[in-house]
């Protein structure tokens, strides 16, 4: 008969692993939570979304400008 307690035929030793860790399973979850909602918050900031949409459609523009300009040459050149 074996004095002590055995996992898969190994010795364990009683550990207080909730009792020393708990803090850390609670407050874990909660900063990654809390930083996907800051990340979140940022990216969705109106203002910002706006002139990024403005920018990049005066950007478009004047790329397809230049693009059709040199399709142009490209044609009456070949």
């Amino acid at each position: 008969m074996v004095a002590y307690k055995t996992f898969l035929g190994q010795r364990v030793w009683q550990t207080p692993i909730l009792k020393v860790y708990y803090p850390f399973f609670f407050t874990a979850p909660m900063a990654y939570f809390l930083f996907a909602a800051a990340h979140t918050g940022m990216m969705n900031d109106p203002e910002n979304k706006w002139n990024d949409i403005v920018k990049n459609a005066k950007e478009g523009t004047e790329n397809q400008k230049i693009f059709n300009e040199a399709s142009d040459y490209y044609l009456k050149h070949k």
